[in-house]
């Protein structure tokens, strides 16, 4: 995860306090009905109150991924600790744990676990695992036991990300439980600045944003070396994958979308069959706009082998990147070395056609329960209490905030409009349409948390975000996450956009042996093209070989999950 990307998680996830990890404390009894429901130990009273602790203990057994560098507290395991013992004392929920797996090792297991029929009462599965499951029905209808039991907050967090449940409905049946997503889609960022000075109109299409580069270059705004665009540094990417989603920082991603190219993620060809976005003339097309921009001088020489693409944009050496709208965070290095930098996000460059594409980012962790476990709705209740949006948390009995190691079946939840709430939000408490006291800091703690800071940062007139209408200084821990938000979070959320959701999110059982060579393969001969030491023509051989080597039997496993 790159630096800036930490930073929003932060700012968007964990500051969600009580979102993220947080569970009613009442050990009183339930206000609700109860029914008799079997267990595996026998009859267990079960409320149909979504916070009811159990009469009896009931046990959750499960498959956990262990982190082995992870250090707990005295004799505390991921099995045994604060957490863990305060869900047995307030809810009579008994964690087990069937088997432990170490992070790198746990998908393996869970494949075998999958093979042998051998399952735990739930666990943590990904998109293919998932598929695998529902074809062997070997997991537990969750639509009614949701809708009994999941509490209103859980299901207001799933509402408000559209879609999500219906991804894992098949035939009309709930499967899983998914992780959120925080929205990300690659912008392009200028040194509006320059384009000021050189009296240039904003750029709308590639064929424009090489001409701004050009200017730039040309008139040496970032002195003799001024670099036009700069993008992906050694060891990075060329683009977002389905594998990695939202990672758009610093790639070039937004070339490859202007084109109608969805290299890295896998997409529906026009006879409605799934094929890898890589191997597409589009993917083709976009790679020759690459290559000429790099022949031209327009794309930094040094793209692929550069060790710090931050650097150059700290320097003021160059005026344009890629990023998603939280690369707010990055430029931090550039406004202070030159305060009137003014890099403004703008949702371009947009296809010929007008529009403005992304692939969606996708969530790739599923909870999922046994057929056969006698107390699904114990499932619920730990997602319940996870995301409990009552102000007693489990911080108040532990007496301090945990990790994912801890806390069993952890999942990233959040509403799928904190963004937008966050920057409408603080744009009208900003303006005095509402007063501080009118957000709803229980739901979008955050938004409360930099909404009660923007008067002290952001200038008149307040729509308006070049760098010289705010103050720096007068409250600089809150200066970067009120420009982050207002700056690229308001031209994200007010962007136009065409979502492209990569049809899997997971590797399928021939990728898992053969999927890095073919990476490889593709890594190297993109950039081969792009640097001009291969020529376009290589694209195709590289097609060829990419099915030869494993492709065909990969695009069959991926049509046969649709």
């Amino acid at each position: 995860m790159k630096k800036g990307l930490k930073i929003v998680a932060l700012s968007l996830v964990a500051a969600l306090s009580v979102t993220a990890c947080s569970g009613n404390t009442n050990n009183g009894a339930s206000n609700g009905n109860t029914s008799q429901k079997e267990s595996g130990s026998g009859q267990t009273a079960v409320s149909t109150d979504t916070f009811a602790k159990y009469e009896e203990p009931v046990v959750v057994s499960i498959g956990r991924s262990i982190d082995p560098s992870y250090t707990y507290e005295g004799n505390d395991t991921a099995e045994n600790n604060l957490y863990t013992r305060w869900l047995l004392d307030a809810y009579n929920i008994e964690i087990k744990h069937e088997w432990e797996a170490a992070s790198s090792d746990y998908g393996q297991k869970v494949s075998l676990a999958i093979g042998s029929n051998d399952l735990p009462d739930a666990m943590i599965v990904d998109e293919s695992q998932l598929r695998q499951m529902v074809k062997a029905d070997q997991l537990a209808d969750l639509t009614e036991v949701y809708e009994q039991y999941g509490s209103e907050r859980l299901k207001q967090i799933y509402d408000s990300n559209e879609g999500l449940l219906e991804g894992v409905t098949f035939d009309g049946k709930l499967y899983a439980l998914p992780e959120t997503t925080l929205p990300s889609a690659p912008l392009t960022w200028i040194r509006k600045d320059w384009l000021d000075e050189l009296s240039l109109n904003e750029p709308k299409t590639i064929a424009d944003l090489e001409e701004v580069a050009k200017a730039f270059i040309d008139n040496k705004m970032g002195g003799d070396n001024t670099i036009g665009v700069v993008g992906t540094q050694q060891g990075g990417s060329l683009y977002s994958t389905f594998l990695s989603s939202s990672d758009h920082f610093l790639n070039f991603s937004s070339v490859f979308f202007a084109k109608d190219a969805y290299p890295g993620i896998w997409v529906k060809d026009d006879e409605g069959k799934a094929v890898y976005g890589s191997t597409t003339e589009e993917t083709k097309e976009a790679l020759a706009v690459l290559r000429d921009w790099y022949a031209s001088g327009v794309l930094d020489k040094e793209v692929g082998i550069r060790k710090s693409t931050q650097e150059v944009i700290a320097s003021g050496q160059t005026g344009i990147f890629f990023g998603p709208w939280w690369s707010a965070y990055n430029i931090m290095d550039s406004i202070k070395n030159d305060d009137k930098a003014n890099w403004r996000p703008y949702a371009i460059p947009v296809n010929e056609e007008g529009k403005f594409n992304s692939n969606q980012a996708t969530g790739s962790s599923f909870i999922v329960v046994k057929k056969s476990y006698k107390n699904p709705e114990a499932v619920i209740k730990l997602l319940n209490i996870h995301v409990n949006e009552k102000e007693e948390s489990y911080k108040t009995a532990v007496g301090k905030e945990l990790t994912s190691q801890e806390i069993p079946l952890f999942l990233i939840m959040g509403h799928g409009d904190q963004l937008d709430y966050a920057v409408n939000t603080t744009q009208k408490v900003l303006r005095d349409e509402i007063t501080l006291e009118e957000v709803d800091k229980l739901n979008y703690g955050f938004t409360y948390e930099i909404a009660s800071h923007v008067k002290n940062v952001k200038l008149e007139p307040f729509d308006n975000f070049d760098i010289q209408y705010w103050d720096q200084e007068s409250d600089p821990d809150y200066f970067s996450h009120l420009y982050a938000h207002l700056n690229g979070g308001s031209t994200f959320v007010n962007a136009d956009i065409n979502w492209v959701k990569s049809l899997v999110t997971s590797q399928t059982k021939t990728m898992q042996t053969r999927w890095s060579n073919l990476k490889k393969l593709e890594d190297e001969t993109f950039l081969k093209i792009i640097m001009g030491s291969a020529p376009i023509e290589e694209f195709d051989a590289f097609v060829e070989k990419w099915y030869q080597q494993g492709g065909d039997q990969i695009s069959q496993e991926v049509n046969d999950l649709q």
